[in-house]
Formats: C-alpha cells, sequence, structure tokens
C-alpha cells in the first residue's frame, strides 16, 4: 500500500498515464482498421475523461496540511479503473522506477520534440501558403479592376476568362490552409495535453528512437 500522500499522486498520476496509453494503443488499432465512428467514440468518451483525470491530478498540490481522506479516495477510485483496464499495482510501481531511472533521457522527451517539430514544420507550411494567397489576391484584384475598365465586351469575356483559374486557385490555396491549421490544432493540444508524449517517459530515448527507425524502413 502506498504511505506517503506524495506518492499517492505520484502513483494516481503513473496509474491513469498507463491507462490512456492502453487505451491509445486500441484508438490507434482502430483508425488503422478505418473504423472511424469507434475512434471517434473512444476519444470523445473514454479518452477525454482520463484526459481530464489525468490534467486535475497533475494540479493537486501537497500542502503541509493535507487532505488525506482526499487523497485516499483518490488512490481508491484509482486501483479500481487499474482493475476494469487489467493493470496491477505492481506494474505501475514498475512503471514509476522507470520513469525515474530514464528521466530527461526517455522516449517521452523524443516524442515530444517530434511533436514541436511537426508542429514548426506545419507552420512553416501555413505562411508559406499564406504568401501565395496574398499574391493570388494580388493577381484578382489586378484582373477585377481590368473587368472593372473594360469597355467592349470582348474586353470583358478575356478578364473573366483570366479570373476564372485564379479564383480556382484561390479556392485551392484556402482548403490547403484549412487542412493544415486542423493538423496544427491537433499537434497542439496533443502538446498541452502532455500525457500524449509522457506515457513514453518509461521507455529509453534509445529504445524508442530505434521503434521509430524500424517505422519509417516499413
Amino acid at each position: 500500500m502506498i504511505k506517503t500522500d506524495r506518492n499517492i499522486l505520484e502513483f494516481s498520476r503513473e496509474g491513469i498515464l498507463q491507462v490512456l496509453r492502453k487505451i491509445n494503443i486500441k484508438l490507434e488499432e482502430l483508425k488503422k482498421n478505418d473504423e472511424i465512428s469507434a475512434a471517434e467514440i473512444l476519444e470523445k468518451d473514454v479518452i477525454s475523461k482520463y484526459e481530464r483525470l489525468y490534467t486535475g491530478l497533475g494540479n493537486e498540490i501537497i500542502e503541509e496540511e493535507k487532505d488525506t481522506e482526499k487523497l485516499k479516495n483518490i488512490e481508491k477510485y484509482v486501483l479500481e479503473i487499474l482493475k476494469d483496464n487489467g493493470i496491477t499495482e505492481e506494474y505501475i510501481n514498475d512503471q514509476i522506477k522507470l520513469r525515474e531511472k530514464f528521466k530527461e533521457n526517455s522516449g517521452a522527451e523524443v516524442v515530444k520534440n517530434l511533436f514541436e517539430y511537426e508542429l514548426k514544420q506545419l507552420k512553416n507550411l501555413k505562411y508559406t501558403l499564406l504568401d501565395k494567397v496574398n499574391e493570388v489576391l494580388d493577381k484578382e484584384e489586378e484582373l477585377s479592376m481590368e473587368l472593372k475598365n473594360a469597355i467592349q465586351e470582348e474586353e470583358q469575356m478575356e478578364c473573366i476568362y483570366k479570373l476564372q483559374p485564379v479564383r480556382a486557385e484561390y479556392r485551392e490555396l484556402e482548403e490547403k490552409i484549412l487542412n493544415v491549421q486542423k493538423k496544427i490544432d491537433k499537434i497542439e493540444k496533443k502538446i498541452a495535453s502532455k500525457w500524449q508524449y509522457e506515457m513514453y517517459g518509461t521507455v529509453s530515448k534509445e529504445e524508442m528512437l530505434a521503434t521509430f527507425n524500424k517505422t519509417i524502413k516499413k
């Protein structure tokens, strides 16, 4: 049984983190099998619940006057969740030891750095697309002015023909920017939630890099 208040919180956080990791594996399997509806339900109704709990446990502060009863209830609740997910206390204690062993040299740092790199690349892409949008808008404005000043029908039709591909290009760029922004929002959420990279804190940096390299070669 856990003795100190700090250990209760540490155990509870690790417990919920390992539950999230287990559910995340299931989520990836559903996505891989194109079971989109099931994946969305799992994300919305299950993962979000444990994510809130994990965040809440991270916000718990141990003060001089501790609420022992509250901490015991937290421990009891987490133990029930672990049992429901087929995870033992011994396993969680082993994971805590591994997290302490690897610390800054863990897979969590690798994944976090990867997220941050992807985010930087996506933002650069977004800025590039926005620059192209400005160029297209300038071209559209120029052609619109020509159309406005055109008197003869032939000149007007010529301007209209020129405007069509420009406006089509704008719509295409707009769609690309929206898609990139969705990816940016998704990665920013992963970084903010913390658990999506902290769950790899119980494996070494070398092991995580080896896993990435193996995945890339497939």
